[in-house]
């Protein structure tokens, strides 16, 4: 079973060991334990009380319109309501997940969670209850250096920002943003937690490829002082363009038994990679528990079905899923004097916007 995403690091080991020093400073232990629960479990097919990670919605909306992501399809528009979550759903959530012992939770999945006025709140109220590590993805355009304080002082342990491509590639992929203000932005943030003497949150840029495709060096060079660590994306059918799809001999998802995934509205769903909401399982404004959801039947189906290999077969959210997919060698990398390969998605154009 393949546990790890597509994500390719460009960052050397050295760095990458520090990021992962830095992400589980002050509960270690706990995030060993988590990184081999996170890897191990799925292999055994082992259901714990509750998952190990919670995925939070806090905000559908968003203040971009990339054109690589599928909130700008007509299908998204249609079958999700960008609003942000309530505070009532997100205290609820976080009172069962510290008292249930998840051990992590994401503020985002398909909007940018700093749209939601709780935003701060969230990330310290979701300490107070224990939850050891809390995370966001970002865009970083509302991120301005005096949210970062704030960050730091409620000791977020990581925040993970999307920046696709260097200048006017950025520029126009990015818009509204610019690419200076960033780099500008990048240099406030390392230097306020050099002042605060804090490690957290720990920042890691990622890109799409294409993006940085014409000069990957470039890229690299521009962020390795400024960030924590480096990442790279291939680019995946999230518009739903793909027709001619080749998938993984008998393949099982590991995501079912790692992370559950609660949409702005409180509607709680399959996995992360149901953009759509094609898979409802429950809802967090009911009298079911997050712990009810996810020992559910529904949950213990869909965890049969991909147990017997019929996963991609059953769910529509799967059969679209990248993890399932077949990969093809795309080209090399060369970096620091390695070559890093990159793998593509089979039939998988790679070009931004298709």
């Amino acid at each position: 079973m393949n546990i790890n995403k597509d994500q390719i690091s460009f960052s050397n080991y050295l760095t990458n060991l520090k990021f992962h020093l830095y992400r589980g400073k002050g509960h270690f232990f706990r995030y060993i334990l988590n990184r081999v629960k996170w890897h191990v479990y799925p292999r055994l097919r082992i259901i714990t009380k509750y998952p190990e990670h919670v995925d939070i919605e806090l905000s559908a909306m968003c203040d971009m319109k990339c054109p690589m992501c599928y909130t700008i399809t007509d299908e998204f528009k249609k079958s999700v309501k960008r609003r942000n979550m309530s505070w009532q759903n997100i205290k609820k959530i976080l009172d069962e997940c510290g008292e249930g012992g998840v051990f992590s939770i994401r503020l985002s999945w398909r909007g940018e969670s700093l749209l939601n006025k709780n935003y701060i709140k969230t990330i310290k109220y979701a300490k107070s209850v224990g939850i050891k590590e809390v995370s966001a993805l970002t865009n970083a355009l509302r991120l301005t250096p005096e949210i970062f304080e704030e960050l730091v002082d409620a000791q977020m342990d990581w925040l993970t920002i999307s920046v696709d491509g260097v200048d006017e590639i950025y520029n126009q992929i990015r818009a509204p943003a610019k690419f200076d203000d960033l780099i500008e932005k990048l240099r406030a943030f390392k230097e306020i937690k050099k002042r605060k003497k804090s490690v957290k949150p720990v920042i890691k840029i990622q890109t799409v490829y294409p993006a940085i495709e014409d000069n990957p060096e470039l890229f690299y060079k521009t962020f390795e002082d400024l960030v924590d660590q480096i990442s790279v994306n291939h680019l995946v059918d999230y518009l739903q363009k793909d027709q001619n799809i080749s998938y993984v001999e008998n393949f099982e998802c590991p995501v079912l038994y790692q992370r559950l995934t609660i949409g702005s509205d409180g509607r709680i769903l399959m996995c992360y990679n149901d953009e759509f909401d094609n898979h409802v399982f429950g809802e967090v404004s009911s009298n079911r528990t997050i712990q009810d959801v996810w020992k559910g039947d529904q949950f213990s189906q869909a965890r049969m079905q991909h147990k017997n290999f019929n996963g991609v077969s059953f769910y529509h959210a799967c059969s679209r899923c990248f993890l399932p997919r077949q990969r093809d060698s795309y080209k090399s990398v060369k970096l620091n004097n390695s070559n890093i390969p990159i793998q593509i998605l089979s039939g998988r154009e790679q070009k931004v916007g298709r």
